[in-house]
């Protein structure tokens, strides 16, 4: 029988816990107060004895005490996350209050209060969950197959919350000692907040003098660009990539300056001291907030790990990190999501570039990728540009899924997900932007952000596809791991996209790194069924994170 287990807050104490029916809403077991000392024990005794899917407002600050105590929860329906993807989709039988993820503390809105008269509720009682919980049930298509994929996305963007808390709780291997080394080899002695170090301060000193800019400050884009045209080059910005494309020593120099000085201010002994404890880096997970779905960070740049950093991520003797990397996802994504048979022909195979190469659509590796890309982004010059044209002449019914969408969000339209997430309305600019066509110059602005908002959605309809392909990925993956009798020892730790890294002792990294491809199938045949486009995952074993790939 499926259970429903609730944690609300109590006002007077710590934690008020309810056990349900799934089917009927019956309670199970009553209401009952709990203090913060006997909560893990009373969720532990609860999950081993009925396994229910947890039902709370956020994962703080629930999740925190439980994993201290060791206490695994199998699953959970978060109800921010829940409220946020019935808000936007499309496929929502009913409208509900869109719910501020970005807030800690964001209030909850009872169903149906007069917003007029009554203030919101900012306590999150039993009552107020079930409230909220009921609702979004009814907010769910009625139409069999709708309902399955919008529940399939709430239930694992709710483990994917899970997973988050337990990667925060854990932590990353960072090597301390090696870290204060690179930093002394790159930037010279430790100093002072606010102060450059000394190697940086050298080479800002050397830039001036041979862009003879004296007093250069070559942290200011505005003063750097302005110094770069007095020398002679005419360049739009001082952007890395753009710079890159100039081949010349001096160039070379404010390139080396720019990397040196990230390293300061990202990476350096100030985030050193704040972000990493007893050898682990704790960053904090954000679900809710990026429109596609796929994750931020909360500070710590997490998320943006530079490779001259990712040398010192080092696990401790013994153990060694399992890497997964999905390949080539998007593309597979956009033909399992299309349909179109010739494109999963291709994304049958393990290398689908390589099916390229040989059906002579493209020439090598690099024009398929820039290609691809070209087609899911809506790109369109250069070498990816004729590629594309060959790719949608081959693939008729892959590219016409992509166009319509462009072509939906040009006109404002919304777009969604393969399991329903939706788009964000067009925004107030671009609102403006389409009204204010009454000359020459109008048009072509309103032109422009009709452009831009399509290339948005015709993005959109992949990318957001392809995290909820990773969320399912590392739902599967989570639950392998406990299968295996491996809760303990083997641990997820990092994730980007589409790149998950676990934790594990050195001799079971092998069938680590076997279970994670076999979830990654998984994945495939829960989103897409049988017929599903091979999703391969390139895994590397190693114990410094660097080497890995």
């Amino acid at each position: 029988m499926s259970m429903l287990a609730f944690i609300g807050a109590d006002p007077e104490g710590y934690a008020i816990l309810e056990l349900r029916q799934a089917h009927n809403g019956a309670p199970v077991i009553p209401a009952r107060l709990v203090s913060a000392t006997d909560f893990p024990m009373a969720v532990r005794t609860i999950e081993d004895e009925h396994s229910p899917r947890w039902i709370m407002l956020r994962t703080t600050p629930w999740m925190q005490p439980l994993l201290a105590h060791g206490v695994f929860l199998a699953k959970a329906h978060i109800l921010s996350l829940a409220q946020r993807i019935l808000h936007r989709s499309p496929l929502s039988s009913g409208a509900l209050d869109d719910f501020d993820v970005d807030s800690p503390n964001a209030p909850i809105l009872r169903p149906n209060q007069d917003a007029l008269f009554d203030s919101p509720v900012t306590g999150e009682s039993l009552d107020d969950l079930v409230s909220m919980y009921l609702a979004q049930r009814q907010a769910l298509p009625t139409e069999k197959s709708a309902r399955k994929r919008l529940e399939l996305l709430i239930h694992a963007e709710s483990v994917g919350a899970l997973v988050a808390c337990e990667m925060e709780h854990t932590g990353l291997a960072w090597d301390e000692k090696a870290h204060r080394e690179l930093l002394r080899e790159k930037l010279g002695p430790a100093v002072g907040e606010g102060t450059r170090p000394v190697k940086l301060a050298q080479l800002a000193q050397s830039l001036a003098h041979a862009l003879n800019s004296p007093g250069l400050n070559p942290d200011s884009p505005q003063e750097l660009l302005r110094a770069l045209h007095r020398a002679g080059f005419a360049v739009q910005s001082v952007r890395a990539w753009e710079l890159e494309q100039l081949k010349h020593p001096l160039i070379e120099q404010v390139l080396e300056y720019k990397k040196l000085s990230r390293l300061a201010s990202t990476h350096g002994d100030e985030w050193l001291d704040q972000w990493v404890t007893e050898g682990r880096f704790h960053p904090h997970y954000i679900l809710g907030t990026v429109a596609s779905g796929r994750w931020a960070a909360s500070g710590g740049g997490a998320l943006q790990l530079p490779h001259s950093i990712r040398q010192v991520v080092r696990t401790p003797v013994g153990r060694t990190f399992v890497i997964a990397d999905g390949r080539q996802l998007e593309p597979r994504i956009l033909a399992a999501i299309s349909q179109d048979r010739q494109l999963q022909e291709a994304g049958q195979q393990d290398d689908l570039y390589q099916w390229l190469i040989n059906a002579k659509l493209v020439s090598d590796r690099n024009e398929a990728k820039l290609g691809m890309l070209s087609v899911i982004y809506g790109g369109g010059g250069g070498t990816s540009g004729a590629v594309g044209a060959a790719l949608k002449k081959n693939f008729p019914q892959a590219m016409a899924y992509v166009d319509q969408a462009a072509k939906a969000g040009e006109r404002g339209q919304g777009v969604q997900s393969w399991l329903g997430r939706g788009c964000p309305p067009a925004d107030e600019a671009w609102i403006q932007a389409q009204r204010a066509t009454h000359d020459e110059a109008g048009q072509r602005a309103a032109d422009a952000a009709a452009r831009s908002r399509g290339r948005f959605t015709r993005n959109f309809v992949v990318q957001s596809t392809a995290a909820e392909w990773a969320l399912v990925w590392l739902g599967h993956a989570r639950h392998l791991i406990r299968q295996a009798g491996w809760g303990d020892t083997c641990q997820q730790v990092f994730f980007v996209h589409d790149e998950a890294v676990f934790e594990c002792p050195v001799e079971l990294a092998p069938q680590l790194g076997e279970l994670v491809r076999h979830a990654a199938l998984l994945a495939g045949r829960t989103l897409f069924g049988e017929h599903s486009p091979n999703f391969p995952v390139s895994v590397g074993i190693s114990q410094n994170y660097a080497e890995g790939k």
